[in-house]
């Protein structure tokens, strides 16, 4: 068995619930209310129809539950539609580590812990603790390897985060979960070419396959399944095909801090590089008098954000929500004419609305180079709105609402919740889903926790 693969299954053998302490399972119970909010809104999409009507053909003597729909299925792909109603609208948190070269969106893995603690019938508290684990290599990973620069996407290492998650929920041993990892890894090698240009489905069902993958190969390996104990160092493995060679260092516990406390949320269901400046346009938006009266919006961001939401021609005119949601003109201006984003906002009335397209033919996307220098720590966005008349708009910001240093309260994580599921549940519904979700770890029967989550109105 390889160094690396050593380290991660030895960790996630090694770590009990009792190794976490309070704000950490306090900061997990936050971002599974965050997570469940960015679902409800994606049930009835196009992918996740797609995948509900697949995991309508599957069944299982011990079931998981499709969140919101209930259907009742295999763990696997229960957690591939769940994890899709998480990615889908672009509202789930991202990674905003100091030390991370990849960002990316690690509760992608929650529905690991669910669907597989719902089949192994475990409590709350293995959900809790399979979320973190999953949270933490997904982030240590990220701080190792730049998977966009090598031309790869980050749901690789969503994949193996999920698989050791699904390990930790099932009971596995060492042996077991290095096996599941390996089986993961070797076979789950995502291209990065689902999240850039013209953008379609796949980008928020990308990082599901992995979560199902993941699962997956928990199940193979609990059975016996043996994987290439050198993935990552062997002659053909993770090091020579991706990311070249690197250490983890040590991962959270004891006196290591744990990487979920770097967790960033979501102002806005878009992609997480345009949060700062539609923040920016927000604030300029009450100067203007006129929309019709702008000469030119100028946006100066990092090299990054450019890269991903600004990076071709057809970011100036998408044709599906796929596109929209990730790109910087069309969201900068849905802002400048509506002041709020929404899923509403990606349509296909807005998406081909004249005045919108127009409007961006004068949004210029720039890459800033002390923007470039202050990323990840800082996603800063510098924005401009020059007038007919000569006159100018700026503001500029690093840190937003979200962000670990501009951290949203736990009542507007329960108010984005509240606002997210307003159409599908009564007061009375949406209350008693954010007590259970509270109380996660005193949760002993996650089938009445589960079916809580569906659509009453």
């Amino acid at each position: 068995m390889d160094k690396v693969l050593s380290h991660i299954s030895q960790y996630v053998s090694d770590i009990t619930y009792e190794d976490l302490p309070a704000d950490i399972t306090h900061q997990t119970k936050r971002l599974w209310l965050d997570t469940l909010a960015c679902t409800p809104r994606a049930f009835s999409s196009p992918p996740v129809q797609i995948g509900v009507a697949l995991a309508e053909m599957s069944s299982s003597k011990s079931p998981a539950t499709v969140l919101w729909g209930q259907q009742q299925t295999t763990a696997e792909m229960a957690a591939f539609v769940n994890s899709s109603m998480v990615r889908y609208l672009d509202f789930n948190d991202f990674y905003q580590g100091p030390e991370a070269k990849e960002s990316g969106h690690p509760s992608d893995a929650f529905p690991s812990a669910l669907s597989v603690a719902e089949q192994e019938r475990v409590t709350g508290k293995e959900v809790l603790l399979g979320s973190v684990i999953a949270w933490e290599i997904y982030a240590r990973l990220a701080d190792r390897v730049p998977f966009r620069d090598y031309g790869f996407d980050q749901s690789i290492a969503i994949a193996i985060a999920s698989t050791c998650s699904a390990c930790k929920v099932m009971g596995l041993s060492q042996d077991e979960t290095a096996n599941a990892i390996a089986l993961t890894t070797a076979s789950n090698i995502t291209l990065g070419e689902v999240r850039f240009g013209e953008v379609s489905m796949w980008k928020g069902c990308a990082a599901a396959n992995g979560v199902r993958n993941g699962v997956f190969s928990a199940s193979l390996a609990k059975q016996g399944m043996t994987g290439p104990l050198n993935i990552f160092d062997g002659p053909r493995g993770f090091f020579h095909g991706i990311s070249g060679e690197f250490e983890l260092g040590k991962f959270g516990g004891k006196e290591e801090p744990f990487r979920i406390m770097q967790a960033s949320m979501k102002h806005f269901a878009v992609g997480s590089v345009a949060q700062t400046a539609l923040e920016c346009i927000l604030e300029l938006r009450s100067d203007i008098d006129s929309i019709h009266k702008i000469s030119e919006v100028e946006v100066r961001t990092f090299q990054f954000g450019v890269n991903v939401m600004a990076d071709v021609r057809e970011k100036w005119s998408p044709l599906n929500r796929e596109t929209a949601d990730h790109s910087l003109p069309y969201c900068v201006a849905i802002m400048l004419l509506f002041g709020e984003i929404n899923d509403d906002y990606f349509s296909d009335g807005y998406l081909g609305d004249e005045t919108v397209r127009e409007l961006m033919k004068k949004i210029n996307v720039v890459s800033d180079e002390s923007a470039t220098q202050l990323f990840p720590e800082k996603r800063v966005s510098k924005v401009l709105i020059r007038m007919d008349s000569g006159v100018e708009h700026y503001a500029e910001l690093g840190y937003h609402k979200g962000h670990p240093s501009n951290a949203m309260s736990d009542v507007e994580v329960e108010n984005k919740f509240r606002e997210q599921t307003d159409i599908y549940l009564n007061e009375s519904q949406a209350n008693k889903i954010i007590s259970q979700w509270w109380t996660l770890d005193t949760q002993r029967d996650l089938s009445s926790l589960v079916s809580s989550l569906v659509i009453q109105k």
